[in-house]
């Protein structure tokens, strides 16, 4: 397995010519840019009609120990129409930090503006009829098509706390449903949006410490939230780290189990093995038991000498049975993979296929290839992004009644031209080569998380 995912997300003493994710294709892009009519090898398909969103990191004068999580955001836009590529945009989301380092004036705050706020660099989502750049903490921020940071949103002044980066939309009844984590107690806040963006429910949970809580779980009757064994401390900020985050092998690991339509903190925790998990697949309900599928580490935030652990990931099957207070787990893949996603249609509901980017495999870029996962069969297939050539996260675009009756689209890091493309894979056709690959004739760095948004 490779250690590359968990070098990428610890701290480290580093200076920014030394930094692996200031360079190459995780360095940050200089310039905003409309680009139009782009070049097409290939066809792409009448489903693929809409703007595939993607965001990330793009700091501005970064420091020392700089950490791939910290950075100025930036979404990045291509429209698709009738068989075209037709523009591509990459704009800064406006924040007052953006504004203290450049002539880019900040967009509108929130009174709500928070302590943790960040710059909404982590993912990017359609709801409501908005378009909202999301960070690890803080609130989040509108966006227009034309991805101009139009305010910090706080839900017409309803939202007075952060807004996780991994909110889950359901995939049959549309509702929105996410959480926050903070410094202060009571530690974590979940949230319900209807369909039409109002903010309809909050209720605060009560954790034992401030915990880096990065995604959960929703099934169609139930959440699930991750407490796991990195928890805030504040004073490596003061050590010069940008990350304020540690692994505390003395904290317990255990999962929260609580109805969705809870109005008040009815939350039941059940221990697990230590480990930690950034992303979820997915969750469903299997009866009275809860399937929740996610990418597993053993470690992260690590002391610099503490080697001593699996380094890597594997994608892992929690069965979880609330009335016993057990949960068994069980390796769905050993391949060392990140950024899970599914066909939203079945966010939240049951899934047989997952789709997953392959860590780095000694190309040197950090990433590599694409894992389509059919979970029913146990197999899993490998899409060839090229020589020289690292793939991003793999988003599904659907064209029809089946699971995996779709398109994958991957900004892909070309290393011999030194620009992105954007491959568009058929799904139930995953080691054949793209049915269309879009030239970006310039570079989108390695990021995060993105959305397409239908037409």
């Amino acid at each position: 397995m490779s250690a590359q995912l968990n070098d990428l997300l610890d701290n480290k003493h580093i200076a920014p010519e030394d930094n692996p994710v200031l360079s190459g294709n995780f360095a940050p892009v200089d310039t905003e840019q409309t680009l139009v009519e782009l070049e097409v090898v290939g066809r792409i398909p009448d489903a693929v009609s809409g703007t595939l969103l993607r965001n990330g990191p793009n700091p501005v004068n970064a420091k020392h120990n700089h950490h791939w999580f910290i950075g100025d955001g930036m979404v990045h836009a291509i429209e698709f129409a009738d068989g075209k590529a037709h523009t591509y945009r990459n704009r800064w989301v406006r924040t007052t930090r953006l504004e203290s380092k450049t002539d880019m004036k900040a967009a509108p705050v929130s009174a709500h503006e928070l302590l943790m706020q960040g710059t909404g660099n982590v993912n990017v989502i359609s709801h409501g009829g908005r378009i909202l750049a999301l960070s690890e903490a803080g609130l989040p921020y509108e966006m227009s098509a034309e991805l101009d940071t139009v305010r910090m949103y706080d839900y017409d002044g309803k939202l007075a706390s952060s807004m996780t980066a991994h909110p889950k939309v359901d995939g049959k009844n549309g509702e929105l449903l996410f959480f926050g984590y903070d410094i202060l107690p009571p530690y974590l806040r979940y949230h319900v949006a209807d369909p039409e963006g109002r903010l309809t429910s909050t209720v605060d949970i009560n954790l034992l410490a401030s915990v880096m809580m990065h995604d959960f779980g929703v099934t169609a009757t139930r959440v699930i939230f991750m407490d796991m064994p990195v928890v805030t401390d504040l004073e490596l900020m003061k050590d010069g780290f940008g990350m304020p985050f540690r692994w505390d092998e003395g904290h317990k690991t255990r999962l929260g189990i609580m109805d969705r339509d809870s109005t008040s903190d009815t939350v039941r925790w059940i221990d697990i093995d230590t480990c930690y998990v950034f992303h979820v697949l997915n969750s469903y309900d299997d009866g009275d038991k809860i399937i929740m599928d996610v990418v597993r580490y053993e470690r992260v935030f690590n002391e610099r000498s503490d080697l001593d652990y699996e380094r890597g990931t594997k994608l892992v099957r929690w069965t979880i049975d609330p009335a016993e207070g057990k949960v068994d787990s069980r390796v769905l893949s050993p391949l060392d993979q990140e950024f899970p996603r599914v066909n939203p249609a079945v966010e939240c509901h049951p899934h047989r296929y997952g789709y997953c980017l392959q860590a780095d495999a000694g190309n040197g870029h950090g990433f590599a290839n694409l894992y389509k996962h059919d979970l029913v069969e146990g197999l899993t297939e490998s899409h060839d992004v090229g020589d020289n050539c690292a793939g991003g996260e793999p988003i599904f675009v659907s064209s029809g009644e089946a699971e995996d009756e779709g398109y994958i689209l991957s900004v892909v890091f070309n290393g011999n031209t030194g620009f992105s493309e954007v491959h568009i894979i058929n799904a139930q056709q995953f080691t054949a080569p793209p049915v269309a690959v879009v030239k970006l004739n310039t570079r989108i760095p390695f990021g995060f998380h993105g959305n397409f948004v239908p037409s």
